[in-house]
């Protein structure tokens, strides 16, 4: 098994048993993320203290840790960390280093323009799809959904999930909806790729298997609703930066 895969199993799929019962108060789907945006002419030294911070305080072992660079939108050029996934209760237990902060103050903060904004996400197994292939970017929707509609476009992405899965199309994509931190509610399909090939267009379009699943009309009218729940759409490549991020064994 590839480096990529271990990782990306790390970060989506820890103690998946758990990540599906979502009902137990233990439930391991709940992630905490955050953008980075490095001072002018101060990149190198941020993704050097990035990388020692890692290997100090963020081990294989301990709380893991992703790092992402964001490569289009209007972050670009910034980076994206977060862990990988927990319960809520696990940070209220979590045991840091008293050195952790100090060590990132100086060789992290002293080269980073801005932080933020700190955000929760929850991830959405029974609505994603999780393919095989190795991981190394992944394409962020964002969408910013009208208030009180994020039922609707959660039960329109539970119908899109076996239209797409009968296509033979290897779609991959994990859906989170954000808990804290800025607007709300926002659900992000986060689009895995191996690489930048898989921008491609897929054989089969979102519309066009809906129609296939549900017939025309039925697709017309799932699409019409989903539609009026949001309120803009943010999007954004990121390439996972392992030489940033726990280093996995």
């Amino acid at each position: 098994m590839s480096m990529i895969r271990v990782t990306l199993l790390a970060v989506f799929v820890i103690n998946i048993a758990s990540v599906f019962a979502q009902d137990e108060p233990a439930a391991k789907n709940i992630f905490r993320g955050m953008y980075i945006e490095p001072k002018a002419a101060k990149v190198k030294q941020l993704e050097r203290g990035l990388a020692d911070h890692m290997v100090k305080h963020h081990p294989a072992d301990g709380w893991q840790i992703m790092v992402w660079s964001v490569e289009t939108g209007k972050r670009v050029g910034q980076y994206f960390y977060h862990s990988t996934a927990h319960s809520w209760e696990d940070f209220d237990t979590r045991v840091i280093s008293p050195r952790d902060d100090p060590h990132w103050q100086k060789y992290v903060m002293a080269y980073t323009e801005k932080v933020g904004p700190n955000e929760f996400w929850r991830f959405l197994p029974d609505v994603s799809i999780l393919g095989e292939k190795d991981i190394s970017k992944s394409e962020a929707n964002l969408y910013h959904i009208r208030a009180g509609g994020q039922k609707d476009f959660i039960e329109f992405m539970a119908k899109l999930k076996p239209a797409l899965q009968e296509t033979g199309d290897p779609y991959s994509y994990g859906v989170y909806i954000k808990e804290s931190g800025g607007y709300i509610p926002v659900i992000s399909i986060e689009g895995y790729m191996e690489g930048w090939k898989d921008m491609e267009p897929f054989s089969t379009d979102v519309y066009e298997a809906m129609a296939n699943k549900y017939g025309e009309e039925e697709a017309n009218d799932m699409f019409d609703k989903v539609y009026t729940t949001i309120k803009w759409v943010d999007n954004e490549v990121l390439t996972l930066r392992l030489d940033l991020s726990t280093q996995m064994e």
